[in-house]
């Protein structure tokens, strides 16, 4: 009986350390997984801290951005409202005043058309007219007072020569008439410069107008795309809060589960090394109660007053057994299973069960099942740590490997757009150069036209004078020689030769052609103002819209080459980033190799390892079952 306890004992004894050494195995496993979801927690806890401060910047960099353009588009729209209440300012001011301009013009030309019909008229008339011409509130001043000048001037020489009114009359209507012409030229002078000053005006203003238009279209199209870069930012920001705060309360599930399992594991360690010592001391006595009873004490009283008592071999019996049926049977046993795992421990281990004494079999039997158990349960750390590592290294090989396939599609995007900046920007220099030599050629052609239109006005009208004078002459010499005819008129009767009149026959002919040479000088000078107006209202338009392509153009250039700049800027970072990313990679894949003959080339594989060891433990249990079951030789 004692000794159906004792393997009973030794049975519960291993099967409590089998179970709590598979107890150990997952407390070593649980603690080494929750360990590393805690430690993965804290770094994922801590790259999510660092997006949301990044994200948290990005926002109030992008919002006061945005408070920016919104500034400045609004200043533009400002200034644009501004400009276009001065320009319509300054448009009523040359609409009256050119309404004035063409009043006075006119006036001029009727005034000149009725000296013309009044020239039979006396001087008090005439006075009258050019009176009622320059009391007009609207007349030029320069004007009025070369009027008044000439009407001073004619009423005394007409009082010094004490004629008739109407001789006096007559003798200034050409006189007055002339003023009245340069004065009609002057105020057509005064009238084409305002109109060019309108013109040039109004292309300056036009031009600003679309710069104020371009600067609010490209302010507000920043502004929109900042404030889209803005919402996913704060989306961005919104999704790593939420992370983290996931995160940090699944790691604080993992720890209370870890604090919950090494307190519970450490008091089954405790336990169980409390009932081990139990176990031990209860086989420990067993084994000295049925070392007494098998004395010569105890046998030998049983034989000699118990004699119907079962008799039981004698301590020396037992010990004087040096080789017993149980080992040969636990040695085919070991020997069978050793051949059908292919455990060459187990053969090897047969042998000595059949040669070596009872104790040392058993002994060396429960060392092979301790160290086998040792070795599973350092094999199980391995596999733990090799798992966790392989794992890690394989996530952060394939996380640089993304990551530099991604850096690597940015830099080669960054790049063609970097290549074509640069043609945009090669193309708005050319077009610019382009536009700079289209204006300044059309401005050296424009001085050159307006040169030779000056001239040429000036040329005219200097020969148109010079044919009003010479009219002047040869009138007053006709109209002197006609007068004197009618004196010397009674001699020529009485004389056989008649007297000299001058070429009367031919002075009609003169007279006439002077006359068309005087309308063609006058037309010549008419037509080349105009020309020159018209010229230079296309010239005018030609540097409007020239300037406001070059303005355009330059914005653009502008904006390209900050483009490029910031593109440059983020291809360069880009560029760091992935050596950076390369560098790390290459540590993970040296790491990796590291690992390899350690972790990674296994020929046999470990849950192979596990099952083999497993059937080992059991062979060699089993046969400690049968050599303490099989009866004494």
């Amino acid at each position: 009986m004692m000794d159906e306890m004792k393997a009973k004992g030794i049975e519960e004894k291993e099967a409590e350390t089998a179970t709590f050494t598979t107890m150990m195995q997952f407390c070593k496993d649980t603690s080494a997984a929750k360990s590393k979801a805690i430690s993965d927690g804290e770094d994922e806890m801590g790259q999510l801290k660092a997006d949301i401060e990044k994200y948290a910047s990005d926002v109030k960099v992008l919002g006061n951005e945005i408070q920016k353009l919104d500034r400045l588009a609004d200043e533009a729209k400002g200034d644009k409202s501004s400009s276009t209440q001065q320009f319509r300012v300054e448009e009523a001011d040359y609409q009256k005043l050119h309404s004035q301009y063409e009043e006075n013009v006119v006036d001029m030309e009727v005034g000149i058309s009725n000296l013309k019909s009044m020239m039979s008229s006396t001087q008090a008339a005439s006075a009258s007219f050019i009176q009622k011409m320059v009391s007009k509130p609207k007349f030029p001043e320069h004007a009025k007072r070369a009027l008044l000048a000439f009407l001073s001037t004619s009423t005394s020489a007409s009082e010094k020569l004490e004629a008739p009114d109407g001789a006096v009359f007559e003798s200034q209507s050409g006189g007055i008439e002339s003023i009245l012409q340069d004065l009609k030229g002057k105020l057509l002078d005064e009238k084409s410069t305002l109109e060019r000053e309108y013109l040039k005006t109004t292309g300056s203003y036009q031009m600003l107008q679309q710069t104020f238009a371009n600067q609010i279209d490209q302010h507000t199209d920043m502004r929109n795309h900042k404030a889209a870069t803005k919402k996913d930012k704060e989306s961005a920001l919104a999704t790593a809060q939420g992370d983290l705060e996931q995160t940090a309360g699944i790691k604080a599930q993992d720890e209370a589960y870890l604090t919950d399992v090494q307190s519970e594991c450490a008091q089954e360690s405790s336990d169980y090394e409390t009932r081990q010592k139990l176990r031990a001391g209860e086989i420990t006595a067993l084994n000295k109660a049925i070392e007494i009873i098998s004395g010569g004490a105890v046998s030998g009283a049983a034989t000699k007053h118990l004699p119907n008592l079962v008799q039981y071999p004698s301590l020396a019996q037992l010990r004087s057994s040096l080789t017993r049926p149980s080992q040969s049977v636990a040695a085919s046993f070991l020997q069978a299973q050793g051949q059908r795992i292919s455990s060459k421990v187990l053969e090897a281990l047969s042998s000595h069960v059949a040669g070596d004494p009872f104790a040392k079999v058993k002994k060396m039997i429960q060392d092979m099942v301790f160290k086998l158990m040792e070795e599973a349960n350092e094999e199980a750390e391995q596999k733990g740590f090799c798992d966790a590592e392989l794992g890690t290294n394989k996530m952060t090989r394939d996380h640089k490997t993304s990551s530099i396939d991604e850096l690597t599609a940015s830099i080669d995007e960054m790049g063609a757009k970097m290549a074509q900046l640069g043609g945009d920007i090669s193309n708005l220099s050319a077009r610019i150069a382009e536009l700079d030599s289209a204006i300044q050629t059309a401005t050296m052609i424009r001085q050159e036209e307006k040169t030779k239109n000056t001239q040429t006005i000036a040329e005219a009208s200097a020969a148109s004078d010079a044919v009003e004078r010479a009219l002047a002459v040869l009138n007053d010499y006709y109209q002197s020689a006609a007068a004197a005819t009618s004196l010397v008129q009674r001699r020529s009767e009485t004389s056989q030769k008649a007297p000299f009149q001058g070429q009367q026959s031919g002075s009609t002919g003169v007279l006439g052609m002077l006359e068309v040479i005087l309308s063609d000088f006058a037309r010549l000078e008419s037509d080349t103002k105009s020309n020159e107006v018209m010229s230079q209202q296309s010239f005018t338009k030609f540097m409007s819209d020239s300037n406001l392509d070059k303005s355009v153009g330059e914005q653009q250039l502008k904006d390209k080459s900050e483009s490029r700049t910031e593109t440059d800027v983020d291809l360069a970072a880009a560029n760091k980033d992935l050596e950076s990313t390369q560098a790390e990679l290459t540590a993970a894949n040296a790491y990796f190799e590291k690992l390899k003959p350690t972790c990674a080339s296994e020929v046999v594989t470990y849950e192979e390892r596990v099952a083999r060891r497993k059937e080992e433990i059991e062979s060699l249990k089993e046969a400690l079952k049968l050599l303490d079951e099989q009866p004494i030789a």
